[in-house]
């Protein structure tokens, strides 16, 4: 993983969550790849530590593609990945 980021969730006042992420770009697709290395310290509700996002490009902007296995998972898994994708999103426009 080339990358890392520190999530706070549920709170923005939580302790952060270290995730690293690689990001490749085919065409309009983008893939991230992402792991949260520290099996250790990892909440109890995260019940993944490997995850991938796709994302298309609309209008100049980047949308999750949906996928039903994503929401297999609890809410709070399902929210903590959404913001991953719009804390890396919100990097890489920066």
């Amino acid at each position: 993983m080339s990358n890392n980021i520190l999530i706070h969730y549920p709170k923005a006042s939580s302790r952060p969550v270290s995730v690293n992420y690689k990001v490749s770009n085919e065409g309009d697709l983008k893939t991230i790849t992402c792991s949260v290395p520290d099996k250790e310290n990892t909440p109890s509700w995260l019940e993944l530590q490997k995850f991938e996002l796709v994302a298309m490009k609309f209008d100049n902007a980047y949308d999750l593609v949906f996928e039903q296995r994503k929401f297999d998972r609890n809410l709070d898994t399902v929210l903590f990945i959404d913001k991953v994708f719009e804390k890396i999103m919100d990097l890489r426009q920066a």
